[in-house]
């Protein structure tokens, strides 16, 4: 029995024990919470607007490959069967019924011919044939050459390589958008999470503000109670406290904002609580180092010159298309004709019975006026694409020495505010301690939490200025080549 019961004591001190060891675990990863790069994970995951932002550059920088396919052969095929019943005259046959089979391949070249080269086989029938015909049933063989050759609009490949820098250049412009909305929406969302603790302190902050304001209305009216005060004292005491509870209030309320953003980012309901973010470390921002020159291109800046590609590459298509049109062509066939296909295709190997032709062809638009016009709106295209980039190039310079003028000029005052900040402090420590001594009166040393509480305020807002500033530097980050 004794032994029974030890071993039920020692099952229960394990139970104890582990249940002991689970709710410190617990306790641990509540205490640990959400970390900076665990967030932007989450974002990455959960985000359907940064999800949409990164497959669509991916999207766009798969389709650009389009473009090679202008350049690579291409296979065709194609089969055909049908009669021709017109009453022949004299009258030899009732119909001819035909079977056509073509197999071949294609490709456009980069300095403007176009070839085909291909094998056709059509099997050819009579119906009800008369005798003057030898066969009423015969197989053509026809291997065939044909090439083009544009000597004037589009001529020698210009239309080609422009359509190739229209369809890779378009799709690279877009895949720079997109990849400027998911870096952009990242730093937004890395602004989201340091606001979010940034305003833990603010609020604790007005909160002890708040509570200071209401110890300097209590004593005050506690003096002018005891005749010891004046009741303007009381008045001035009793707005200070007003003020006081409407900063704090307005302290909480951009905190539930700032919730809400953060939430927003997760594709969460907005008022999901959270917990135990990174805290702001005030001391390192004041030794923050600002980038002395600008890391790389924007990805925005990047798509306007894929734009100006894009430009000039339609600029050609439209002033190509619109020109005289000359090209030379020629096709060779080799023939072979017998009742049976096998035969026909062996006949098809000689030169004695083959077809050669060799030619011009030529079209021009007869409205000069409104070719003219498409080419000169095609220029203006051109020359707006051009003046967007420059300015795009100057904007992004001109943005850059603000945003590092502005967080030199932040981490500055931080560093100021800091010594603002500990010299109020200090102030006030030396204040409680003439209290203690009967030097001074508790009315100044709440004065006095007043000034340090505002102080250690305006020290939390600017560095969370800072914080928000730096996310912006990532939008700067060198971007990779196209097609990368």
């Amino acid at each position: 029995m004794m032994k029974s019961g030890e071993a039920k004591r020692d099952k229960c001190f394990v139970l104890r024990a582990a249940a002991a060891f689970l709710l410190i675990g617990i306790a641990a990863t509540k205490a640990q919470g959400i970390t900076l790069d665990q967030y932007l994970d989450q974002v990455k995951t959960d985000s359907n607007s940064y999800k949409g932002a990164t497959t669509q550059a991916e999207g766009n920088n798969l389709e650009a490959r389009e473009a090679d396919l202008l350049f690579t052969p291409k296979l065709f095929a194609e089969f055909n069967t049908g009669h021709d019943g017109k009453p022949s005259q004299p009258k030899m046959y009732d119909r001819v019924n035909t079977e056509t089979y073509s197999l071949g391949i294609q490709q456009q070249f980069e300095f403007g011919l176009q070839g085909k080269l291909s094998y056709q086989m059509q099997k050819t029938t009579f119906d009800n044939a008369g005798n003057a015909f030898t066969m009423s049933k015969y197989w053509d063989a026809t291997p065939k050459l044909e090439l083009t050759m544009p000597v004037w609009g589009g001529g020698f490949g210009r239309t080609a390589r422009a359509n190739e820098d229209l369809i890779r250049q378009g799709n690279y412009a877009e895949q720079y958008q997109a990849s400027y909305q998911s870096v952009a929406f990242l730093a937004q969302a890395e602004a989201a999470y340091w606001k979010l603790s940034a305003w833990s302190d603010v609020v604790r902050i007005q909160e002890a503000a708040s509570k200071a304001a209401q110890d300097i209305y209590n004593y005050v009216n506690r003096k002018r109670g005891m005749n010891l005060g004046e009741q303007a004292d009381v008045v001035q005491a009793r707005a200070l406290v007003e003020a006081r509870g409407l900063e704090l209030q307005v302290a909480r309320n951009e905190q539930r904002e700032a919730l809400r953003n953060f939430n927003k980012f997760l594709n969460k309901p907005a008022t999901t609580p959270v917990d135990n973010l990174e805290s702001v470390q005030y001391a390192t921002l004041e030794k923050i180092t600002v980038p002395s020159s600008r890391p790389g291109e924007r990805y925005d800046v990047k798509a306007t010159q894929a734009q100006l590609q894009t430009a000039k590459a339609n600029a050609t298509v439209a002033k190509e298309r619109n020109r005289p049109t000359l090209d030379i062509y020629t096709t060779y066939n080799l023939n072979g004709r017998d009742d049976a296909y096998d035969q026909a295709m062996k006949n098809a190997g000689y030169t004695d019975t083959d077809t050669a032709y060799i030619g011009l062809r030529f079209n021009m638009p007869l409205n000069i006026g409104a070719a003219g016009d498409a080419k000169s709106g095609a220029d203006k295209n051109v020359k707006a694409a051009e003046y967007n980039r420059e300015y795009a190039l100057y904007a992004q310079e001109q943005d850059w020495i603000n945003l590092t003028q502005n967080l030199t000029d932040a981490r500055d005052n931080l560093v100021l505010l800091g010594k603002i900040e500990q010299a109020q402090k200090t102030k006030l420590d030396v204040e409680r301690t003439r209290l203690r001594q009967g030097r001074t009166t508790t009315y100044q040393v709440l004065l006095f939490e007043q000034d340090y509480s505002a102080a250690a305020l305006s020290r939390v807002k600017s560095a969370a200025n800072i914080l928000a500033l730096q996310t912006q530097i990532k939008l700067y980050q060198a971007s990779p080549e196209e097609g990368k």
